[in-house]
């Protein structure tokens, strides 16, 4: 492949490129830009930085490094990646072997890549000499490293962008100064000077999610005092199995508003059980409106115990829940007003699906997104605002969290809704995305007006795929989640918004 010298990178442009570095330096501390930055913020910025359409890119580059400048030289370096292609070796006497990790460089001083891998282990790197971002993808969800210091053309680098901002995943960039696939050239000083980039200020940029996940499960270890047999059982169903992802979510909001402090004060701890009552209180009841026998493998507690009590137990702790609201000592209103807000939304959601499926109607794609609003949205988005209340947060950023959520929880909705169409398992798509998107006359319910009896029929499904239902939902959901980052635009806590980026692409499978 021939080679191509981008104007911004032949030697001879060098003392321009730092002109750019400086403009986007100046550009960045003007705008308050905190990161992470989305791929529409970084273009947005970038087209105010330069007037040149064929600078956009590399511009975008240059801001996400000066953005995660700090964070990257905050992160000790033993929890660095410095990732190499392989096009900067010496094809014609490169005496290196590879393996499935990539290139293992013996150093052999024919090329720079040596050198530099040389530098970044002896200061603590892990260090890949490869293509593609397969391993680093493994290495980050597996908490490896917590940063990357990347060497690599401009194509590549817009490819990985999206994958990095999901993750919001701290990191610098040198682009290549002449590119194609064999025998191509950095700036080598600036790779060093990146790879020796180092901060005297403690790394802060995230909140310490394994601590505070051992914090939350100690909450409710020990068993809660219980003077009657219906408080014995409401609690013993509190203490039940589960991922506990709302109040994790609730402390780790306060933990990022408060720079990373695990020191929780009690009344965390009271909202975070208020949370899990709720939660635990709407699954006793979903079960019941949905018929389910099992619940954490075992028998529901209506299976149990009987509906009349089930319900009663799960009323029990919706009450338990603004009890525990009612006990905290600060901003007490202001809790209670976002929990019953948010209760009263999720009740009326939920209740407009099950009328509407009861009595069989047709539900548009507006209707649809309206109940995945009111419903599911507000079942973690409650955590968010009620740990950013205890936090003391102002109105702007409640308001940024509620629209965050709202996108968010409409963008899981739609991803729930296509995972179950395209698993071939789905039974009852009546109140789904997929049968909202497909054309129907007036009045009518599409195909089937009792699909938990019938099942998608191989004809059916046919249909839905020739009107590409599926298409056009996932349209839908990244409009949602492109809706729910752009909320987060605002933010001035790198912290808090790293974290939301990180909870909407596990949320999503993003990554």
């Amino acid at each position: 492949m021939e080679k191509t010298k981008p104007e911004y990178g032949v030697p001879a442009e060098r003392a321009r490129r730092r002109e750019m570095q400086q403009a986007v330096a100046e550009h960045a501390a003007k705008h308050g830009l905190v990161p992470p930055l989305s791929m529409e913020e970084l273009r947005d910025h970038a087209a105010r930085v330069t007037s040149q359409s064929s600078l956009v890119d590399y511009v975008m580059v240059l801001l996400n490094n000066e953005v995660w400048r700090e964070t990257v030289a905050s992160i000790p370096y033993s929890r660095r990646l410095l990732l190499l292609p392989q096009c900067l070796r010496n094809f014609a006497d490169c005496p290196a072997t590879l393996d499935e990790f990539g290139l293992l460089c013996e150093e052999c001083g024919r090329c720079n890549i040596g050198s530099l891998q040389a530098l970044a282990e002896d200061l603590g790197y892990v260090v890949l000499v490869a293509e593609g971002s397969t391993v680093v993808s493994k290495l980050l969800v597996g908490g490896k490293v917590d940063a990357v210091v990347g060497v690599s053309c401009l194509n590549a680098l817009e490819k990985s962008f999206p994958t990095m901002a999901d993750g919001a995943i701290p990191g610098l960039a040198i682009p290549l100064t002449i590119d194609g696939c064999v025998n191509t050239e950095t700036d080598f000083e600036h790779v060093r000077e990146a790879i020796r980039l180092k901060s005297s200020v403690p790394w802060k940029n995230q909140v310490d999610t394994q601590a505070i996940h051992a914090i939350v499960d100690g909450w409710f270890a020990e068993p809660f005092d219980c003077a009657t047999e219906t408080e014995r059982i409401a609690y013993d169903w509190l203490l039940k199995d589960g991922k506990r992802w709302r109040p994790f979510l609730l402390a780790c909001t306060y933990s990022a508003l408060n720079d990373g402090s695990t020191d929780f004060p009690a009344d965390v701890r009271k909202l975070a059980i208020a949370v899990e009552c709720f939660h635990k209180a709407s699954l006793v009841h979903d079960d019941i409106e949905d018929a389910d026998d099992l619940r954490y493998g075992q028998p529901t507690l209506h299976k149990q115990y009987g509906i009349p009590v089930a319900i009663n137990v799960g009323d029990l702790l919706v009450g338990e829940g603004y009890r525990w609201i009612g006990e905290v000592e600060n901003n007490a209103a202001a809790l209670l007003r976002v929990a019953s807000a948010n209760h009263r939304t999720l009740c009326v959601g939920q209740g407009e699906e099950l009328i509407g499926t009861e009595r069989n109607r047709s539900f548009s794609a507006q209707q649809v997104i309206e109940i995945a609003r009111r419903k599911t949205a507000p079942a973690f988005g409650v955590s968010l605002l009620l740990g950013a209340v205890a936090a003391n947060a102002g109105p702007e950023l409640l308001d940024a969290l509620h629209t965050f959520s709202e996108s968010l929880g409409i963008a899981y909705q739609i991803r729930d809704d296509l995972e179950e169409y395209t698993s071939g398992e789905a039974a009852d798509l009546r109140a789904s995305i997929i049968l909202a998107l497909t054309p129907t006359p007036e009045g009518s319910v599409p195909y089937s007006s009792n699909y938990e009896n019938t099942g998608l029929t191989p004809q059916v499904r046919n249909r839905l795929d020739e009107l590409m239902v599926v298409e056009k939902a996932s349209q839908l959901l990244e409009h949602y989640k492109n809706e729910a980052l752009r909320a987060l635009n605002p933010l001035q806590s790198a912290m808090l918004k790293t974290l939301l980026r990180r909870v909407a692409a596990k949320m999503l499978d993003l990554v």
